[in-house]
């Protein structure tokens, strides 16, 4: 037998090796094709079988189908597609094709050629085949208009047709708004392109001959269904399963859900099973649970362009949401504790529960095995007396990980009962102190530590004389909480205290000194730096010795209500934005810093604040310019007074501007306005000055001057009044000259007072007188008179010819003369140039050159004397009335004052 089984392997291999060598050169051809029309699906179902080879099916041969489909009237080809697949027994095989022309509206046919993959030889084309169902099935008693119904994807094109019956034939066609005349044709064929919106509705009219025009049938455009989004599956109690999804687009219109409508398919991945199909409206699919707790489902979304899926894979434990279907409720409850109970659908499975309260703003979660019933109780504790609750409870399966909270139930409401308040009450004291008594009001709220623990229904006060604590009064009111109380100078002792329907709370104490030392309050006004929207910043002295600061003011300054407010402070503190709504701009608040001491309060600082303060109107500070002068003018304003209330004047600013536009007044600094204007400008930071006085202006020029008060910004404004100022005309020069007039002269005076002879001998000094002394010796020639100074010059007349003769003492007592002459330096007389003297000194000059007439008479004993070259005499001689006796009269003798000259660059060397 093996030796059988040897042979039969040895005569199969070569048959086998011809098979696979001979493959490439078979060829199948296809025969008894076939088409059949879906006119639902618009869809072809092409049939046909190979011929009978039964070599070639063993051996499993690939093998391509080459498809092409067309038009028979235009003689289009529509597709050209290749099918492959592999050879079978049956011998038959299928192919369907979706037209994009309708299958009414024109002649589909088909053939067919194959030829096997490995291999490059196709058979031969079958012949045409023609779809039965066409134009040719179609009745032609009546028009046709095609596709009716017709549901194309979004933006793609559309193909449809106009058929008239017989013997007639087609005149136009409207499409979408679009109007068009054909020629007179039995058929037409058009494609046209649908616009990108969806979902959208076409008509299709179409016009006939015979009076049949006027049909029109709709074409409808939409798109393939989004993939299914957010699969969900869970299970309230471990029976039955729900699973939840999102479809994503939905086309909510009812041409469109009646031609393609949107279908779910929700079906088991690794079985046929279907747990439902449901319409679009729908996004759930509940099913029951089977002995399984694995489960792997595949969601289908579908409409007639497509379909997409979605799969998922969950345990069914951990998809446990328990449903409460027995809402909360209350039992037993007092002023801090309560009781709930509730209730939720039985889970089939032995899971714990765990569930969540919601009290107010808090929660609490408790963990709980539930009854046979499913069951629940809880009790809550540490609630607040005579407070008003809201609870509601949610609950989840105690499992890992955790799945979801259960929705949460309706709220309930219920109310504990009433407790003694507890805590004290924030009270503060406003006085004001009159003619022998203060009028105290006491005012009081509830404290952060106070609590009512029920309606208020009282409160009560007592206060008592320090001083004699026998006299004591006590009060009540009960909506109020304020009281006015009228005390004497005495310090006093004020409790208040509150009252519910169960008790009272501890009494609140303050103590009112018998005098307030106002007198040393450091009051100040303080700016706006470190505030804030709506924040007013104080800051205050710390002092250890006060266990606690207050801060008391009215937010409402101007209105008789005031709304007094106060805020207290721990022994640390010494600053604090204080905060309110009411605080506006442009108001001054005051506000009154107190520390507190043995319940006893002590005023220690007054502060005036702005939240922010507001600039002074600059047209209501006029000034008034006087004491004008010719350099200067004096300014006075008004200070302002309490009637300004937005802001603290800090000073002023004094403005002037000059036709020179030139800033050159001490102590002004130049401004630039806009429009290039040059403003002067002078700040003055004393708001209680009200005068300045300009100086160091120029005489005879205008000015004009404003003053601006200022609170914090010392600005320029279009609104200054400038008043003109014209200084005066100079008139100091005249009286400098007057001045100077007066007095030079007695500087003059007092200099020559003290130096008389000094200067008279300078302007007039003494000139010598020269005289003539006789003396009967003499040397002749020219005597040099270098060393000399004469003080007397005796001049002798030349006597008359016909004179009588006469003696010579008679002569000389007749002729002799005396004559006073002054010299001027000035007056230059030639020297002589035969004469040789020192050019330091003056040289004399001849005698006949002074007037002196030399008779050749001798008038001396020896007339040789008086020669006119014997000047040595001259010189010499001084001649006395009483030495005259004797001499010869006949000479006459005149005596003149003689003052030496001296050359001219001696006299620039001169002392006179």
């Amino acid at each position: 037998m093996d030796h059988c089984i040897f042979h039969t392997i040895l005569l199969c291999i070569p048959l086998c090796l011809g098979l696979v060598h001979s493959q490439d050169k078979w060829v199948f051809e296809p025969r008894n094709l076939r088409i059949h029309s879906d006119k639902s699906l618009q869809q072809l179902i092409l049939k046909w079988d190979v011929s009978d080879d039964s070599e070639a099916y063993n051996s499993k041969i690939n093998i391509v189908f080459n498809i092409e489909i067309r038009l028979r009237e235009e003689e289009r080809i529509l597709a050209n597609e290749n099918y492959a697949t592999v050879l079978n027994k049956s011998r038959q095989y299928q192919w369907s094709f979706i037209s994009e022309v309708p299958l009414e509206c024109a002649t589909h046919e088909a053939r067919i050629r194959s030829k096997v993959t490995s291999s490059e030889i196709w058979s031969s084309w079958t012949h045409w085949v023609a779809s039965a169902y066409g134009p040719d099935a179609l009745s032609n008693e009546k028009h046709h208009i095609l596709p009716e119904g017709k549901v194309s994807e979004e933006g793609s094109n559309v193909t449809f047709c106009c058929i008239a019956k017989e013997n007639e034939s087609v005149t136009s066609f409207t499409f979408d708004g679009e109007n068009r005349n054909v020629t007179h044709q039995r058929r037409i064929l058009e494609t046209k392109k649908t616009n990108s919106s969806f979902p959208a509705r076409f008509q299709l009219a179409c016009g006939f001959t015979g009076g049949g025009g006027g049909d029109s049938i709709y074409i409808y455009s939409n798109r393939q269904p989004d993939k299914p989004q957010n699969l969900s599956c869970e299970t309230e109690d471990m029976i039955n399963i729900r699973c939840t999804w999102e479809p994503g687009y939905v086309v909510e219109k009812d041409y469109i859900d009646k031609v393609c409508p949107m279908e779910f398919n929700l079906s088991d991945v690794s079985s046929t099973k279907t747990y439902c199909s449901t319409k679009f409206q729908n996004y759930a699919c509940s099913f029951k649970r089977d002995n399984q707790f694995l489960y792997n489902v595949n969601l289908t979304s579908r409409n007639c362009l497509g379909q997409k899926e979605e799969q998922l894979s969950f345990n069914v434990m951990n998809r446990v949401r328990p449903v409460i279907i027995v809402k909360p409720s209350v039992g037993h409850l007092n002023a801090t504790f309560i009781q709930l109970s509730w209730q939720i659908k039985p889970i089939d499975a032995n899971l714990s529960s765990l569930c969540q309260i919601n009290v107010g703003e808090n929660k609490y979660n408790i963990t709980a095995q539930s009854n046979s019933k499913s069951h629940f109780l809880f009790q809550l504790g540490g609630l607040q007396p005579a407070t008003k609750y809201r609870f509601k409870v949610r609950c989840a399966a105690d499992v890992r990980p955790f799945w979801k909270w259960s929705n949460w139930t309706q709220s309930i409401s219920a109310e504990t009962s009433e407790a003694a308040p507890t805590g004290l009450l924030d009270i503060w004291r406003h006085i004001n102190s009159g003619l022998g008594q203060r009028d105290v009001t006491v005012f009081w709220r509830e404290s952060s530590d106070f609590h009512a623990n029920g309606k208020i229904q009282k409160y009560h006060l007592s206060w008592e004389n320090l001083e004699d604590p026998s006299v004591r009064h006590n009060d009540s009111v009960s909506a109020s909480q304020s009281y006015t109380i009228s005390l004497g100078n005495h310090s006093y002792k004020i409790l208040v205290w509150a009252q519910n329907s169960v008790s009272t709370s501890s009494p609140s104490v303050i103590i009112i000194p018998a005098t307030e030392r106002n007198g040393t309050v450091h009051y100040s006004e303080e700016t706006t730096d470190n505030n804030e929207a709506h924040k007013i910043y104080i800051a205050w002295k710390h002092q250890s010795k006060f266990s606690q600061y207050v801060i008391d003011w009215c937010n409402q300054p101007t209105s008789p209500s005031c709304d007094f407010q106060w805020k207290k402070y721990g022994q640390i503190k010494s600053s604090d934005h204080i905060a309110s709504d009411a605080f506006k701009p442009g108001v001054r608040y005051t506000f009154n810093v107190y520390g507190i001491q043995d319940d006893r309060s002590h005023l220690l600082e007054k502060k005036a604040k702005y939240l922010k303060e507001m600039e002074p109107p600059s047209h209501d500070l006029p000034c008034n310019i006087s004491s004008i002068t010719a350099n200067s003018f004096k300014v006075t304003w008004n200070q302002y007074g309490q009637e300004f209330k937005y802001g603290f004047i800090r000073g002023y600013m004094l403005y002037m501007k000059m036709d020179n536009q030139n800033c050159s007044v001490k102590g002004f600094k130049p401004l630039i306005h806009p429009g290039n204007l040059i403003i002067c400008s002078y700040k003055i930071e004393k708001p209680s000055q009200t005068e300045f006085t300009v100086e160091h202006l120029k005489p005879s020029t205008k000015y004009l001057f404003a003053v601006q008060a200022y609170a914090v910004n010392p600005n320029y404004t279009d609104g200054v009044v400038f008043k003109t100022v014209n200084t005066r005309y100079d008139e100091k020069w005249l009286f400098y000259l007057l001045y100077l007039l007066l007095l030079i002269p007695l500087i003059l005076m007092c200099m020559c007072a003290s130096k008389s002879n000094r200067v008279r001998n300078c302007l007039c000094p003494a000139i010598p007188q020269p005289k003539v002394t006789p003396f009967f010796k003499m040397s002749l020639g020219i005597t040099e008179v270098n060393d000399m100074v004469p003080n007397q010059l005796v001049m002798l007349d030349k006597p008359q010819e016909l004179r009588p003769k006469q003696t010579t003492l008679g002569i000389l007592l007749e002729n002799m003369t005396y004559s006073q002459s002054t010299y001027y330096p000035e007056v230059q007389i030639e020297e002589r140039t035969n004469q040789n003297f020192n050019s330091d000194v003056t040289s004399y000059k001849p005698l006949q050159d002074f007037g002196f007439t030399i008779s050749p008479k001798p008038c001396a004993p020896d007339a040789s004397l008086y020669s006119k070259d014997n000047l040595n005499y001259l010189y010499q001689m001084d001649v006395p009335p009483s030495l005259i006796q004797g001499t010869d009269l006949s000479c006459s003798v005149h005596f003149l004052d003689y003052r030496p000259q001296r050359s001219t660059s001696s006299r620039r060397n001169s002392d006179y």
